[in-house]
């Protein structure tokens, strides 16, 4: 038997809090080092001033829009994951004692880091799931990140298409390098066991 791996949900929602909160952080301060100027000039009701800082409420009204937008995507992703594990500790109550369970799945990629334990396909890093048997095409593609000014890297991740046409994101470790590693084959060893063992799901890839 190889190495067992630990899964954890916390660790999960550690690692999907941190944009969100870095962006919340940031966008918190520079709100608040505008808040005075701005009200200033607003409140001075007078349109040469404004004219003058027009470029200051913009940046005003841009930073309060974007830290609404981090506290919406840190609530928004506590409420998917919350969904994501009581689904899975409702379909296999063994979950319910131990998380460690998912090292005898059916199919698991440590590298990838995907798994399938029993119908469910799921990126046990962010515990994003899709529950195969209502799944009518799952698609693989590239998205590019930046690392620095002069480096670009591309991670694979996937979607899922339900039976009533609903899309779900299974989002793969962002912050994970995948430096080394033949993510191409990887995926298609994914889904070839998909294939073999879900026959009715449709596979689809793009670069």
């Amino acid at each position: 038997m190889g190495k067992r791996f630990k899964f954890s949900p916390l660790r999960a929602r550690i690692l999907l809090m941190i944009g969100p909160v870095i962006s919340a952080i940031f966008f918190g301060f520079g709100s608040c080092s505008l808040i005075y100027d701005t009200l200033k000039v607003v409140l001075s009701f007078r349109l040469d001033m404004i004219r003058e800082n027009f470029m200051l409420i913009l940046s005003f009204i841009w930073i309060n829009m974007s830290l609404v937008e981090s506290i919406y995507r840190m609530i928004k992703n506590n409420l998917l994951l919350n969904s994501n594990i009581q689904e899975l500790r409702d379909c296999y109550p063994e979950l319910e004692e131990d998380w460690q369970n998912l090292n005898d799945a059916d199919y698991l990629d440590k590298d990838l880091q995907v798994l399938v334990y029993g119908d469910h396909l799921i990126c046990y890093r962010t515990f994003d799931i899709a529950y195969l048997p209502e799944c009518s095409k799952i698609d693989a593609f590239m998205k590019m990140y930046r690392l620095g000014s002069r480096y670009k890297v591309r991670r694979v991740h996937f979607s899922a298409w339900y039976l009533d046409g609903s899309e779900f994101e299974l989002r793969t470790n962002e912050l994970r390098k995948f430096i080394g590693m033949n993510q191409k084959a990887r995926k298609d060893a994914l889904f070839d066991y998909l294939r073999e063992n879900f026959d009715y799901i449709e596979l689809e890839t793009f670069d």
